[in-house]
C-alpha cells in the first residue's frame, strides 16, 4: 500500500476506533487519538499535557496514569435498559427489566456511585460480607434498590443480611446449597425473607469463562439439591419466600445465539418450580455474560442481539406452554458490559529497542557476504510458501544459535538475519500469498523487530492479560494519519518475561493491508497476531499508548509484582457547557506503602516506584 493511499479512515479500521465498544474514540485529521463525548473531541495528547502541567509537582506524579471516564458507565446503563425495553416492545413481552450491578467487577467508589446515580432503580449484587457493607453505605438513603446476596454464606454473613432486612434494605438471599437453605430456615422469618435459587445452568455456551457452567460449576444448586431444598422450604413455610431463580451462563459469552437456549432453559425451570408450589416466583436473574467487543470483530449491535436472543428464548417457552404462567421479570447482572469502557491506561513510551542491527555494518568473515547473497538469490526465485518456509528455517539455523566466535561474528549474523527476513517478507508480498501459517516455521515471519519500553506494569494495570489471556486493544495516540512504519511489542518495567503485550487483532479486509516494512495490518476474515502498528518509530519515546476497555475487574485483581503499585488515577468529565476538565484523584502508590504491605514498616521512602522520565 502506497503512502498516498493511506487515510485516517484506514487507521480507524486497523485499530477498531469509532466502532462497537470503542465508539467513544476517534482520530483527528492530524492523526491524534481522541476521546469523543457527545459531540466534543478531546485528544489524549491534550489530556496528557494538561495533567502534566497541573499535577507534575503532585505527590505520586507519573508520566503514565489511569484515565477514568464515569460518563461512559452512565451511557452503558442507559443503553442496556433502552435495549431491553426496545426488545420487550418488539416481542410484546409483558415482564419488566431489572438491572443489577455485581460490585465484584469493580468496587471503586467512583464506579459504584456512578451506577447508582445513573438509574434510580438499578440494583447491586454482593458476593461477600464486605461487598454487602459497601452496598449498604452507598444506598443508605435509597433502600428500595434490589440487593442480591450471592457467595458462600457463614452465620456472620447471614446475620448481616438479617440485620440489613430489619433496617429496611431490599435484600434477596441466594441459596446455593442444601446447607445454606437449612441455615436460612433456622435463622430467618419466612414473612420477611426474599429468596433466590441459584441453579447450575446445565448447558454449555461459548465464552472466555464458559468452564464455569454445567454440572461441574462451583456455583449453584445441582438439580438433586434443588428438589431437596424445595421440599425443605415447603415443609417450613418458606415456599412463598422464593421470588427469583438465578442462572449464570459465564462471562464474556460470544456465542450470542446460545442466549436463546439459555432463556428457554431457565424459563422451563421457572415454570416447573411454580408448578411445584413456588407461586410467588416472578423473576429470572440471567446473571452476566454480555460480551464486550475487545477485538472489534463482532456485529455493532452486539448488545441488542444479546437482549433479543435472551427475551426470545423466554417468550418462546412461555408460548409453547400457552402462557400458563405470567411473563417473568428479567434481571440482568451485567458488570463488564457497564464498566469496561470507563477506564483507559495511558502509558508513556520511554525508549525503543531494536532486535536486529541496521544493515551496513562491518562483516567479520570473508564468506559471509557471499552466503548472504546466495540466500537472497534463493529467496528471489521461490514461488511457494512451503519453499519460503524451508529457506527461512535454513538461514535461521545457519546464522542462528550460540557461537564462541566472538561479538563481531554475532553482530554480523544478526545483521544478515535481519536482511534476509526483510527479503522474505518482500517476496511473500510479491507472490500475493494469502496464507502465512505453517507448522514447520521456527519463527514467525511477522515477529516485531522493535521493543517499546512503557512506564507501567502489566501485572498491576491489566492483570487479566497474564491471568486468563484476555485481549485488550492497544493504540498509539499520535501519527495515526500516516502509513504505519512497522509493528512493535510493548513491554513493561517489571523483571518478568510475561510483562509484555504484543497481541493485536488484525481486522477483516478483503485484501491484506501492510505496514511500510511489509507486515500485515489486516487479514481477510480477521485474526489475532503479534505486533502493534506504529506510525513513526523514532517519534515514539515521550509519546503514549492507550490500553482500552480496562474498567472491568482490573482494579479489583491488580498485583503489586516487583513492588510496582497503582498508577495515578485521573478523571475526565465533560461539563454541561461542553467544556471538559480533568481531576487528579490519587497519585501513584508510594514505595513506602508497598513495602508496608509486605512487612517492612521502617523504610520511609515517600516516592512512587515507576520510572522518572
Amino acid at each position: 500500500m502506497k503512502d498516498d493511499m493511506w487515510s485516517v479512515d484506514k487507521a480507524k479500521t486497523v485499530f477498531g476506533v469509532g466502532r462497537n465498544d470503542l465508539h467513544f474514540l476517534d482520530i483527528s485529521e492530524s492523526g491524534e487519538l481522541c476521546i469523543k463525548l457527545r459531540d466534543e473531541q478531546i485528544t489524549i495528547k491534550e489530556i496528557v499535557q494538561k495533567m502534566k502541567a497541573v499535577n507534575e509537582k503532585s505527590p505520586g506524579y507519573v508520566s503514565s496514569f489511569t484515565l477514568r471516564i464515569p460518563q461512559l458507565i452512565t451511557y452503558q446503563i442507559k443503553k442496556l435498559r433502552t435495549t431491553f425495553e426496545r426488545v420487550f416492545e418488539e416481542l410484546e413481552y409483558k415482564g419488566k427489566f431489572i438491572g443489577i450491578y455485581p460490585v465484584k467487577v469493580n468496587q471503586r467508589s467512583d464506579f459504584v456511585t456512578t451506577i447508582v446515580r445513573s438509574d434510580s432503580d438499578y440494583g447491586l449484587e454482593a458476593g461477600t460480607k464486605a461487598e454487602l457493607l459497601l452496598i449498604k453505605a452507598v444506598i443508605a438513603n435509597e433502600k428500595h434498590r434490589h440487593i442480591v446476596c450471592n457467595g458462600a454464606k457463614d452465620p456472620d454473613y447471614l446475620r448481616l443480611i438479617r440485620d440489613s432486612v430489619e433496617e429496611g434494605y431490599n435484600v434477596a438471599i441466594s441459596i446455593e446449597s442444601l446447607h445454606e437453605a437449612r441455615m436460612v430456615v433456622e435463622h430467618f422469618d419466612p414473612d420477611k425473607t426474599d429468596l433466590v435459587f441459584r441453579i447450575k445452568p446445565y448447558l454449555n455456551v461459548e465464552g472466555h469463562w464458559s468452564h464455569s457452567t454445567g454440572r461441574d460449576s462451583k456455583f449453584g444448586l445441582s438439580i438433586h439439591d434443588l428438589y431437596n431444598v424445595v421440599d425443605l422450604l415447603k415443609q417450613t413455610g418458606f415456599a412463598e419466600s422464593v421470588s427469583t431463580i438465578l442462572g449464570h451462563a459465564g462471562s464474556q459469552i460470544t456465542d450470542i445465539e446460545s442466549f436463546s437456549r439459555f432463556g428457554q432453559f431457565l424459563t422451563s425451570l421457572y415454570s416447573e418450580l411454580r408448578d411445584m408450589g413456588l407461586i410467588k416466583l416472578e423473576n429470572i436473574d440471567f446473571g452476566g455474560g454480555l460480551a464486550i467487543d475487545y477485538t472489534g470483530k463482532h456485529a455493532p449491535d452486539l448488545m441488542y442481539q444479546y437482549a433479543r436472543n435472551l427475551v426470545h428464548g423466554v417468550s418462546r417457552f412461555l408460548q409453547e406452554e400457552n402462557n400458563k404462567h405470567p411473563a417473568p421479570n428479567i434481571m440482568i447482572e451485567s458488570g463488564r458490559g457497564l464498566t469496561a469502557l470507563a477506564a483507559l491506561v495511558i502509558v508513556e513510551a520511554l525508549e525503543v529497542r531494536s532486535v536486529f542491527p541496521a544493515p551496513g555494518g562491518k562483516y567479520e568473515s570473508e564468506t559471509a557476504p557471499a552466503k548472504e547473497k546466495e540466500y537472497l538469490e534463493k529467496i528471489g526465485k521461490i514461488n511457494t510458501l512451503d519453499d519460503l518456509v524451508d529457506i527461512w528455517n535454513e538461514f535461521h539455523k545457519h546464522f542462528g544459535g550460540m557461537t564462541l566466535a566472538g561479538l563481531g561474528t554475532i553482530f554480523e549474523r544478526e545483521m544478515i538475519v535481519g536482511i534476509l527476513e526483510k527479503a522474505t517478507r518482500e517476496r511473500l508480498i510479491a507472490l500475493e500469498i494469502q496464507s502465512f501459517s505453517s507448522k514447520k516455521q521456527i519463527r514467525s515471519f511477522w515477529h516485531p523487530e522493535h521493543i517499546v519500553v512503557g512506564n507501567f506494569s502489566i501485572f498491576n494495570s491489566i492483570a487479566d492479560y497474564v491471568l486468563v489471556k484476555q485481549h485488550f486493544p492497544v493504540i498509539p495516540i499520535s501519527n495515526l494519519h500516516v502509513h504505519p512504519e512497522t509493528t512493535v511489542r510493548l513491554v513493561d518495567i517489571t523483571c518478568d518475561s510475561d510483562g509484555e503485550i504484543a497481541h493485536f487483532y488484525r481486522q477483516n479486509t478483503e485484501k491484506i493491508w501492510f505496514t511500510k516494512d511489509n507486515r500485515p495490518l489486516t487479514i481477510p476474515g480477521g485474526k489475532m497476531g503479534d505486533g502493534i502498528p506504529v506510525g513513526v518509530l523514532h517519534e515514539l519515546p515521550g509519546s503514549h499508548f492507550i490500553l482500552a476497555l480496562v474498567g472491568a475487574y482490573q482494579d479489583a485483581i491488580e498485583m503489586d509484582h516487583n513492588l510496582l503499585g497503582d498508577l495515578p488515577d485521573v478523571e475526565l468529565r465533560l461539563r454541561e457547557d461542553n467544556t471538559w476538565g480533568i481531576t487528579w484523584l490519587t497519585g501513584a502508590e508510594s514505595i513506602e506503602h508497598l513495602l508496608k504491605d509486605v512487612g517492612y514498616a521502617d523504610i520511609a521512602v515517600d516516592e512512587d516506584p515507576y520510572m522518572n522520565s
